[in-house]
């Protein structure tokens, strides 16, 4: 049971002045709080995939640990038999990518990040093969934006 001292001890540890301990911060506020780092992204890059894989099998060996979100899971599931190799990655490479960029929507947020890492992770493999996917990657970023990702200060700077 808390005592007057207990009591004392935890109001003491609002040191604010006045009345409002905590305020949300406006939209403006949060974009300018988004950090754009490069140097953050390249540290992780490496020069060559593991012995036998892919960089998109990497990536997505990698992001499984740290995602567990539905959409993410399923994309996992569907994909990891078709990216063990570079030759498969090539061969079923457009399927792939349907899928990457059905999974680009405000409806799975939560695996957004993993899924945009993906799609670079898969232009690494693909190098000049990437080049005619592109202008279904810049419309699929736009309808994103359009449909709310714009307001997300986190979707921004993914």
């Amino acid at each position: 049971m808390a005592t007057p001292s207990h009591a004392q001890a935890v109001k003491s540890l609002n040191k604010s002045e006045g009345r409002r301990r905590f305020v949300f911060k406006t939209f403006s506020q949060r974009i300018d709080d988004i950090d754009i780092n490069v140097f953050r992204s390249l540290e992780k890059i490496k020069s060559e995939p593991s012995q036998g894989s892919t960089f998109l099998c990497d990536c997505l060996i990698e992001w499984r640990e740290l995602n567990t979100a539905e959409d993410f899971i399923s994309f996992y599931v569907e994909t990891m038999p078709l990216v063990q190799t570079l030759p498969s990655v090539l061969l079923h490479k457009d399927l792939i990518f349907d899928k990457l960029i059905s999974r680009l929507q405000m409806k799975a947020r939560l695996s957004l990040e993993p899924i945009l890492r993906l799609l670079a992770a898969f232009s690494r493999d693909l190098l000049k093969d990437f080049l005619s996917f592109l202008p279904r990657i810049v419309d699929s970023l736009v309808s994103l934006l359009k449909s709310g990702a714009d307001r997300e200060p986190d979707i921004l700077e993914q």
